[in-house]
């Protein structure tokens, strides 16, 4: 696999980050405490409401599964992003991600980033006036501007990846973090149908794990519909989810199970590319477990992904420093409104 620079970066998101640091020269800067608990974007967002499902329907039987003899390709794709700091003008938030491909025995990996952006009103104007995507965007709709921007940037990062990913192994297995759901204005549909058709021209076959869903059933995570059964086994939900959106932007572009794929493992919502057939889709189950480690149910190949993405408290420290003496920047002093007011007894979280 191409692990340059070049293959993985776009260009846009290479100018879009020197534009947005050119007016970072000279200000005041406020680095991040790194005894803080680190937070990815995931943490750092307002959780979605939940979406409850109809349980008017009985629930089918989980199908027990097992590791298949054939063997294949498998590549995964996980991008994380953190906050390094604030200046006089905004946010500075550094993106990185993974690429890991297991063929026979062997691990590899190769990592693209870290690359950093000044997240302020000036660059969301940017956005919206380059016109980096197809979609129209209205700047007014951004709520709040660097939580949305933030998302974009990253979901953009990601989605390139991911199609880098597809079209580098063929007849394999390509894992995603999330899901398969599109057609919002953060993840807009035709980067998936992108991805997806350039993984289907390689012969390839696309599954997304979340590790969080927001599907409940009888007022309980829908994942709960697998607990107490210890051995591997799948639970087709498609039906139950696909009413949901029946006339909404949001599109399902995968079908939508539940999976255990491994004795006594954790349960997750696993998307699959929806123009695969029912048959094919539940022979891939099989084909992930005899061609990748799969402990506590969790592909390998996609753990590596995450771990290689998140940035560790010196690398973010080795960020700051750098961004301190490239620009000029000067500390400004960390004050706390409740240690002010209070003294030693305003021992909560820092007042923002």
């Amino acid at each position: 696999m191409d692990g340059s620079k070049e293959a993985l970066l776009p260009n846009f998101l290479l100018e879009l980050s020197n534009e947005s640091m050119r007016g970072l020269n000279g200000l005041g800067f406020k680095p991040r405490d790194l005894t803080e608990v680190e937070a990815t974007l995931e943490e750092e967002v307002h959780e979605s409401p939940t979406i409850q499902l109809k349980d008017d329907n009985l629930i089918e039987k989980p199908t027990p599964i097992g590791p298949a003899s054939e063997k294949c390709p498998v590549v995964a794709v996980d991008v994380s992003s953190i906050r390094i700091g604030e200046s006089e003008q905004g946010l500075l938030y550094s993106l990185r991600g993974a690429i890991v491909w297991r063929v026979g025995s062997s691990y590899n990996f190769t990592r693209c980033g870290p690359i950093t952006f000044h997240l302020n009103d000036d660059m969301a104007r940017s956005v919206v006036a380059r016109k980096y995507s197809n979609e129209h965007v209205i700047y007014s709709t951004w709520s709040p501007v660097t939580e949305r921007l933030l998302a974009r940037l990253r979901n953009s990062l990601e989605r390139w990846m991911q199609e880098t990913a597809c079209s580098r192994i063929g007849d394999g297995i390509v894992l995603l973090d999330g899901s398969l759901t599109a057609g919002t204005p953060d993840n807009p549909a035709f980067y998936v149908e992108a991805i997806l058709r350039k993984a289907r021209k390689n012969g390839n076959r696309v599954m997304a794990f979340s590790k969080e869903t927001r599907l409940c059933y009888s007022g309980r995570k829908i994942t709960r519909l697998l607990e107490g059964i210890n051995i591997p086994c799948i639970l087709d939900i498609d039906r139950l989810i696909v009413p949901q959106f029946p006339s909404t932007p949001v599109r399902l572009m995968g079908r939508v199970y539940l999976a255990k794929l491994g004795w006594k493992s954790f349960p997750f919502r696993v998307d699959i590319d929806r123009e695969l057939s029912e048959e094919k889709s539940k022979d891939t189950f099989s084909l992930l477990m005899g061609s990748d480690l799969v402990e506590q149910g969790y592909p390998e190949t996609l753990r590596l992904a995450h771990i290689l993405s998140t940035f560790t408290a010196n690398e973010v420290l080795a960020i700051q420093r750098y961004l301190s003496i490239e620009y000029g920047l000067k500390l400004m002093p960390r004050l706390s409104l409740r240690r002010s007011l209070f003294g030693p007894f305003g021992t909560c979280k820092e007042a923002s």
